[in-house]
C-alpha cells in the first residue's frame, strides 16, 4: 500500500481532493501531489489520512462506492443530522468512525 493508493482509494469512494484536504489539515496542492505520488503526507496529516481511509476501508464492508459517497454526504440522525463528510472536515474523526463501525457491525 501506498499514499498514492490511500489517495485513490478514499476519492475513489466520493470524498473530493478538496474535502480530504480539509480533512487531513492540508492544502488541495498537496493532496493532489500525494495522489500523483510526487510526494508523502507527513506527520499530523499522513495519520488523519489513514484514520479517513480506515473509515472508509470500514464502510466498503457494507456499501459499494457509490453508497459510501452516498453515506459520507447524507445527513445522519445518528450524528444528530450532521453529514460525516462536514464532521471530518471539522476534525470529528472518533464520531464519524464510530459510526462507521457501527454500519460496518462492529458495535
Amino acid at each position: 500500500m501506498t499514499y498514492m493508493r490511500v489517495v485513490a482509494k478514499v476519492t475513489s469512494s466520493g470524498i473530493t481532493q478538496a474535502e480530504l484536504a480539509k480533512a487531513v489539515g492540508a492544502g488541495p496542492r498537496s493532496v493532489q501531489n500525494w495522489a500523483s505520488g510526487h510526494n508523502t503526507p507527513r506527520g499530523r496529516s499522513a495519520a488523519k489520512l489513514l484514520d479517513v481511509h480506515a473509515i472508509v476501508d470500514l464502510l466498503s464492508d457494507s456499501y459499494t462506492p457509490e453508497g459510501i459517497d452516498i453515506w459520507f454526504h447524507s445527513r445522519n440522525r445518528n450524528l444528530d443530522m450532521r453529514r460525516p463528510i462536514d464532521l471530518l472536515t471539522e476534525g470529528d474523526f472518533d464520531r464519524v468512525l464510530d459510526e462507521a463501525k457501527w454500519v460496518a457491525g462492529g458495535m
